[in-house]
């Protein structure tokens, strides 16, 4: 069989924030995914020539001098043809770390729910994750291309390719989207009266999707959900119509 001229295909860049197996925290893995990687690539590195910003674009390093670079970072995600979901791990809702030696094997099982809420009908993808070690002989990309199509009953992703993240703009993105929507909910333990520079940047970033805050909810391009085990989700693929991306037109 051969794929018809210009179908549609996508590239998904996922990185995470917090702790694995902590009672008292939360584990973001945020997914950015793109038609067009090479313009938002190539955008980002303008925020970077304009800004001259030469470090990584993570959130745990916001700081007040910083905030115009990563308030550029947010208007460049928002111009773009990207969509980004979240998958967020509450030790108080479901813990699937708790107890377990493969905990890099759950981390591929969590990761393979988040793409299958990212993936489209009649689509491929190419999938970019943060590096994570794995047992000799083990795999992260391959284990989380075969479970994700395996829920889905067919190759939608192509390929899954670990990456440092020092090395990709986009999966920096990606850690500044898992990184705000932990803020977010770490914030919602203990509520300040008046918001940190972090918290002026997840409100940004919100705001940017048309969102008061970044909770749980599904829209048009932005999917935040709580982890609640496998079993409580089942896969579901999402029709789009060709050139279109969660229901946004291509950029360009």
């Amino acid at each position: 069989m051969s794929v018809p001229l210009r179908y549609p295909t996508a590239s998904i860049f996922i990185d995470e924030s917090g702790a694995r197996a902590s009672n008292n925290d939360f584990f973001v893995l945020a997914a950015v995914k793109v038609r067009e990687p090479g313009r938002l690539a190539r955008e980002l590195l303008a925020v970077r020539e304009k800004c001259g910003f030469g470090g990584e674009f993570k959130f745990a390093e916001i700081n007040r001098s910083s905030i115009p670079v990563y308030g550029e970072i947010i208007r460049v995600l928002h111009e773009s043809d990207a969509t980004t979901a979240a998958c967020v791990v509450s030790g108080s809702v479901h813990n699937p770390f708790r107890g377990r030696e493969d905990q890099w094997r759950v981390h591929a099982e969590i990761t393979s729910q988040l793409l299958v809420g990212c993936i489209n009908r009649r689509e491929l993808v190419g999938v970019h994750l943060d590096g994570l070690s794995t047992p000799v002989g083990e795999s992260l990309e391959e284990t989380v291309r075969n479970l994700t199509n395996a829920r889905l009953k067919n190759t939608s992703v192509v390929s899954a390719v670990a990456l440092d993240s020092k090395t990709n703009d986009i999966l920096q993105v990606a850690d500044m989207v898992a990184g705000a929507i932990r803020h977010e909910r770490m914030l919602s333990l203990a509520p300040r009266s008046t918001r940190s520079n972090k918290g002026k940047i997840a409100l940004k970033l919100a705001t940017a999707f048309e969102r008061p805050e970044l909770t749980d909810g599904r829209d048009a391009r932005l999917n935040i959900a709580t982890y609640r085990g496998r079993a409580a989700q089942k896969p579901r693929l999402r029709a789009v119509a060709s050139g279109k991306l969660s229901g946004r037109r291509r950029a360009g």
